[in-house]
């Protein structure tokens, strides 16, 4: 630490950069609590700054998709004590991931005329590469989040994160439940709380971008989809869309196509 304040690191990878426009417009907590930390590296902050380190937190933002990001993404982890992934890209692939249920070069080949020089991999999340200490979950992340892991780090204790189904916060909300009310096929049931459930609030199906819940029961979900009468496409697709690579979504993400291979 310099003059007693965290150094903090922010990284990006492949993403939309929401997470780290979400840092610079969380005002106000920028003064009571950010304003308690030294970002040291950060390039939609500032130019230049220390790149190698060494920091007390990196946050890195978005998912790994080259060879190069996972070679900077170990040396990060090297010269840092506290590495979390924020946002859904980071965290469980989020939607750069979608790309993982085509080969490669298909996806690489739609957008460019000569993929000859590209060097990009299967989409994957932080942790599929180096240990890490925490995450920040939401598309973008989450302010509630973001502001409990740096004021826990300030106070030198365990951040609590949420660790429950947006079915939860739509109670809390005393909403309507939209899967069993309208039968639309919403994936609070299986998804992170954080949002404060928002989608369900403005009368629309959450569609998981927060990512997995711990030990979410995909299958069951999935069933229930379709016995809705949505197609296994359709279903597979909203497994997917934020949460690809993750454990606990694979088993929505069955396809008949899946079967005849296996």
């Amino acid at each position: 630490m310099s003059d007693g304040k965290p150094r903090i690191g922010v990284f990006k990878y492949s993403c939309c950069a929401g997470c780290e426009f979400q840092l610079i417009f969380f005002q106000k907590h920028v003064l009571e609590t950010l304003g308690k930390v030294e970002i040291v590296f950060c390039r939609m902050l500032q130019s230049g700054g220390v790149e190698e380190g060494p920091f007390d937190v990196a946050l890195i933002e978005g998912t790994i998709t080259e060879q190069w990001q996972i070679e900077q993404l170990r040396k990060i982890r090297s010269v840092t004590t506290y590495v979390i992934p924020i946002g859904s890209c980071a965290v469980c692939g989020g939607v750069p991931a979608i790309k993982n249920n085509e080969q490669e070069y298909t996806i690489q080949s739609r957008v460019y005329e000569d993929t000859s020089r590209l060097t990009s991999i299967r989409a994957h999340s932080v942790d599929q590469y180096v240990p890490v200490d925490g995450y920040i979950k939401g598309c973008p992340m989450g302010e509630r989040d973001l502001a409990e892991f740096v004021t826990s780090l300030l106070l030198g204790k365990r951040p609590e994160f949420i660790q429950y189904p947006v079915c939860v916060e739509c109670k809390l909300q005393h909403n309507i439940c939209v899967l069993v009310a309208y039968h639309w096929p919403c994936m609070g049931p299986v998804t992170n709380a954080g949002c404060g459930a928002l989608c369900p609030s403005h009368d629309r199906e959450c569609y998981g971008c927060w990512g997995p819940m711990k030990n979410a029961h995909a299958r069951a979900l999935a069933n229930r989809f379709a016995k809705m009468g949505l197609s296994e496409e359709d279903i597979c697709r909203r497994f997917t869309e934020f949460g690809e690579p993750t454990v606990e979504w694979k088993p929505g993400q069955v396809r008949r196509w899946d079967v005849v291979q296996k």
